[in-house]
Formats: C-alpha cells, sequence, structure tokens
C-alpha cells in the first residue's frame, strides 16, 4: 500500500505530473478567471522549456552522476553487488535475455569479476529481473558459483536490507556496489547505513564529457537544436530530480 501512494504522490511531484494538474485547472479557470489560467499556462511552458532543454538535462545529470567515477583498477573487495535492472527475459518473440541501458551494470560487474576485484557477485532486486540478470552473467562467462541472488526487492532500501543478511553469512565486510551512475548516491546511502563498507562502482553513465562539449560546441546550427525541448532530454531530467528527491528522503530518514 505504501508503495502505491509513494508511487501516486510521485506522479504529481514530478514536473509532467504536475503540468498534466495545473492544464487541468487551466480548464476550469479559462472563463471565470482568464488571467491565472493564462499563468497556470506560462509555468507549464517554463517546466517544459527547462526541464526538456537538453543543455540543462546533461547539466543536471552531470551534477549527480559525476559525484562518483568508476573503480580505479586494481581495487579488491570481498564481493560484488549489482542491483539488479535493465534486462528483459527470454519470452516471445525473445529468444534469449535481451539487455536495455540500464544493463550496463551487469556488463560492469561481469568485467570486475574477471579482473579479480572479487570472487562473488551478488545480485539483488525483483524476481524477475533478478532471473534474467543471473541469465546474462551466465552468458558473460561468471561461473554459477560465483553469483548468489537477492530477489525479493520492491525498491532500494529493500535491496540493502534484504542483501545485509546474506553478506553477514558470507563474512562479506567490504562490497564494490555496481548501479547506474545516477542513483549511486542514494544506493551507497543505503548500504553504508547499514555498516556495510561501499566502495562505489557506476556504470550507464547517461552524461559524458563528450556529450556536455557537443552541447556547449556553439554556432548557428547547433543553437537551436541545443535550446529545443526534446523528450529525452525532458525525461532524463525527471529522473536526476526524482534522485535528488529520493537522496533527501533517505538523509531525513537517516536523521529522524
Amino acid at each position: 500500500m505504501s508503495g502505491l501512494i509513494i508511487s501516486v504522490l510521485k506522479q504529481f511531484f514530478m514536473p509532467l505530473g504536475f503540468v498534466a494538474l495545473l492544464l487541468f485547472l487551466t480548464l476550469f479557470l479559462i472563463n471565470n478567471h482568464p488571467k491565472t489560467a493564462i499563468w497556470f499556462v506560462l509555468i507549464c511552458l517554463l517546466i517544459v522549456g527547462v526541464f526538456g532543454n537538453p543543455m540543462f538535462s546533461t547539466f543536471f545529470t552531470r551534477s549527480m552522476e559525476w559525484r562518483h567515477m568508476p573503480v580505479v583498477a586494481g581495487t579488491k573487495a570481498d564481493a560484488i553487488v549489482v542491483l539488479a535492472q535493465g534486462t528483459l527475459p527470454a519470452d516471445t518473440p525473445r529468444q534469449r535475455v535481451e539487455v536495455q541501458d540500464e544493463a550496463d551494470r551487469m556488463l560492469y560487474a561481469a568485467m570486475l569479476y574477471q579482473q579479480q576485484a572479487a570472487p562473488l557477485i551478488i545480485i539483488s532486486g525483483g524476481e524477475t529481473q533478478v532471473a534474467s540478470a543471473r541469465t546474462l552473467l551466465l552468458e558473460l562467462g561468471v561461473p554459477a558459483e560465483a553469483i548468489q541472488v537477492q530477489d525479493k526487492s520492491d525498491n532500494m532500501r529493500d535491496d540493502a536490507a534484504l542483501t545485509a543478511p546474506i553478506l553477514a553469512v558470507q563474512n562479506v565486510k567490504h562490497i564494490l556496489l555496481v548501479t547506474s551512475a545516477i542513483q549511486m548516491d542514494r544506493a551507497y546511502l543505503a548500504f553504508n547505513q547499514l555498516g556495510i563498507e561501499v566502495t562505489p562502482a557506476p556504470a550507464d553513465y547517461k552524461a559524458s564529457l563528450q556529450d556536455w562539449e557537443n552541447l556547449t560546441a556553439w554556432n548557428w546550427r547547433s543553437i537551436v537544436t541545443n535550446l529545443m525541448p526534446t523528450p529525452e532530454a525532458f525525461n532524463q531530467s525527471v529522473a536526476v530530480l526524482w534522485e535528488y528527491m529520493g537522496l533527501t528522503f533517505y538523509r531525513l530518514k537517516a536523521i529522524l
């Protein structure tokens, strides 16, 4: 129930939900309060213009992602914990596990294992995601005996809370935590608050240095394309905003 409530509230506090709410109110205000209705429309345009701007989106994403860089070669830990996401199970018409952007986590976890950064990979997440992530790791050459799973999670706090007992049984004190760079701060906090020594190992970066240089390489041809809102930039900005909100919630909960 709490998850449902959070999901509903998320829609209204996120930019797109807020825009939809304002436009809905505009329909009732347009006749009797036209000035207020116009202000609501202008606010909607401003939100879409800012959050959908590729330059703003890239800068906003960098502000979250670049807090952590990939681990230095030679880094060692007792285990690699990877948060499962971005894999699609083999299901008609798919003949095999297919990957989306977030599945870069699995590629990075497999690479770290092959570099002998840790002798064990623990996959954490929901049942379907974990099962397909395990299949992908096996296909990438990670032996079955080096993989353990925790597939009862509904959210990141569950990931930490339900993985911690597995770490204790395995006498794991220090982990390399693999997840998308955009959510590494929140993931780090969730595990670290349980007393687990964490070395961040982010993957799936959305904003690179080259992306930023391309956007700031001003010329008359690029001005329009760099400033015009796009759905991709809007969605990315919303994802970063959600991470900032989630991180704030985690920190407040730790204090209270």
